[in-house]
C-alpha cells in the first residue's frame, strides 16, 4: 500500500468517526451543511483557489490537485472526489417556480466527470450523469464514476441507473443493484463490460449519507475493492 492509499485510508477514517460521532448524539436530524466539509490539497472552483469553507453550487466546475481528496455537498447530494478530478456540476436553468419555496431547491440535475473519479449520493430527483463514453441516468442512488484513457468506469453501488454509450445509442443496459452488484467497464467503441468492485468502500459511502443525514439502505459491513 502506498503513502497515497494510506493517505486516503486515514482521511475517510476520520470522516467516519465525525459522522457517526454526530449520529450518536440524538435522533433529530441536523441541518444540512452546504459546501465543502474536508479538503486535502488544492481545489480549484472555475479555475480559482478555494478554501475549506468554500461553496460549491451547481453550475461550477471543480478540480482537485496531485494527491488530493474533497468532500462536499449540494443540496441533498454528497460527493468524494479523488485526485486530479475535473468535474462539472450542470444547473437546471429553469427550476419550476414549485421548488423555490421549497426547503432545498433542486438546482442540481447532474454532473460531467472529466477525469478521475467521484463517489455520489444522491436525494431524490432524477440526475443526468456524463462520463466520456456514456450518459448515465439516475435517480436517487449511491454511484461510483472513474475516468481513465482506456475506458470508463461505473458502480452503481444501490439504486437504479440506465447506461446509454455514446458511440451507439442502441447500446444501453438498465441496472438495479442493492450492494455493488453490477460494476461496468465503458468503452469508448460503445461496449459494456462486466467488471470487478473498484476503488471505493461502505465506509465511504456511509460517511457520505450521513452529511445528508441519510444511510445508505444496507447493513453496514466491511468492503472489499481492487
Amino acid at each position: 500500500m502506498g503513502p497515497f492509499a494510506s493517505q486516503r485510508r486515514l482521511f475517510i477514517l476520520q470522516g467516519v468517526i465525525f459522522c457517526l460521532t454526530l449520529g450518536y448524539m440524538g435522533c433529530v436530524p441536523l441541518p444540512i451543511r452546504q459546501g465543502v466539509h474536508r479538503m486535502d490539497g488544492e481545489l480549484l472552483v472555475d479555475g480559482q483557489p478555494v478554501g475549506p469553507e468554500a461553496i460549491i453550487r451547481p453550475g461550477d466546475t471543480v478540480v482537485t490537485g496531485s494527491g488530493g481528496q474533497t468532500v462536499l455537498v449540494m443540496e441533498e447530494n454528497a460527493f468524494l472526489l479523488g485526485e486530479q478530478t475535473t468535474v462539472t456540476f450542470h444547473a437546471d436553468p429553469d427550476p419550476p417556480v414549485a421548488q423555490t419555496a421549497a426547503r432545498h431547491v433542486s438546482g442540481l440535475t447532474g454532473f460531467s466527470l472529466q477525469r478521475g473519479r467521484i463517489l455520489s449520493v444522491f436525494g431524490p430527483g432524477p440526475k443526468l450523469l456524463k462520463v466520456p463514453s456514456a450518459v448515465i441516468g439516475i435517480r436517487g442512488t449511491g454511484i461510483f464514476l472513474q475516468v481513465e484513457p482506456a475506458q470508463d468506469y461505473v458502480c452503481l453501488c444501490y439504486g437504479e441507473a440506465e447506461i446509454r454509450m455514446n458511440a451507439d445509442l442502441a447500446v444501453s443496459e438498465v441496472i438495479h443493484t442493492r450492494h455493488h452488484e453490477s460494476p461496468r467497464f465503458l468503452s469508448g467503441d460503445g461496449t459494456i463490460r462486466k467488471a470487478p468492485m473498484l476503488h471505493h468502500t461502505d465506509e465511504e459511502l456511509f460517511m457520505l449519507e450521513a452529511l445528508v443525514n441519510r444511510r445508505p439502505p444496507f447493513k453496514k459491513t466491511p468492503s472489499r475493492y481492487l
